[in-house]
């Protein structure tokens, strides 16, 4: 079970975000024990939740141990993993700021919230598994914070591989790499900085939203999304905007 565990990768300043009259030493222990508390409780989490996907039969369960095991051993940097209620089907994936390219909106916008933060705010992104993972599609959302761009609606992406899913695509680890890319390329923004510059809040220029509410709402409101965007694709297609835009 240690593969599971993910080594937290963080660029050379993130230590320069907060200012402590610690001694050097005692912070590295500090959070060398933080980490190694928080590699257990994965570890006992997965365990839990692979006994009980088997115990119910989920066809799916050795599949997403391997893509969990996977990810965590590794994943792209910035990303941490863990299963929401110790459930195997249901993962959150939080993006910090070094997931994505430096020079992109969205690094900027977690920046600045994790700056102006107790600690480090990432993206949080739930991915939902099918019983039938890879054969089924996941449904993949942006949780938090709310967000604001033209191609993601309710916190469905507007992304060709989780609108129209092929088994072939059932590599997780590729997916969130390809996520923080498609984020990172598209301009996206946290919506509340936005409103605080008055440059517009969870709206996007399509009129694209990410909702802001919690829990099963706000899952049923990414699942109608992606239906919509489905029957928007089959009529109309897929055109390479992003590429246009670059």
């Amino acid at each position: 079970m240690a593969a599971l565990v993910g080594a937290l990768q963080c660029p050379n300043d993130a230590a320069d975000r907060s200012v402590s009259t610690e001694p050097a030493e005692e912070l590295v222990e500090a959070d060398d024990d933080a980490a190694d508390e928080a590699a257990e409780r994965l570890m006992l989490s997965v365990q839990r939740g692979f006994a009980a996907a088997k115990a119910a039969g989920v066809p799916a369960a050795t599949r997403l141990m391997k893509e969990l095991r996977q990810v965590c051993a590794s994943g792209p940097a910035g990303c941490e993993v863990s299963l929401i209620n110790d459930s195997l089907l249901h993962w959150q994936v939080s993006l910090f700021d070094w997931a994505f390219d430096e020079g992109c909106a969205l690094h900027r916008d977690l920046r600045i919230l994790s700056d102006s933060s107790a600690d480090l705010v990432p993206l949080l992104v739930r991915i939902d598994f099918p019983d039938d993972f890879p054969f089924a599609p996941p449904l993949v959302y942006c949780a938090s914070p709310t967000l604001a761009s033209e191609y993601i609606f309710d916190g469905a992406l507007c992304m060709e591989m989780l609108v129209d899913w092929l088994p072939t695509y059932g590599n997780v680890e590729t997916m969130i790499v390809q996520i923080a890319a498609f984020l990172a390329q598209s301009n996206t923004r946290v919506a509340a900085l936005l409103l605080r510059r008055g440059e517009g809040g969870g709206e996007g220029r399509d009129g694209a939203t990410t909702a802001s509410t919690d829990g099963e709402q706000q899952r049923e409101k990414a699942h109608e999304a992606y239906k919509s965007l489905k029957a928007f694709h089959a009529k109309k297609g897929w055109s390479n905007r992003l590429a246009e835009r670059q």
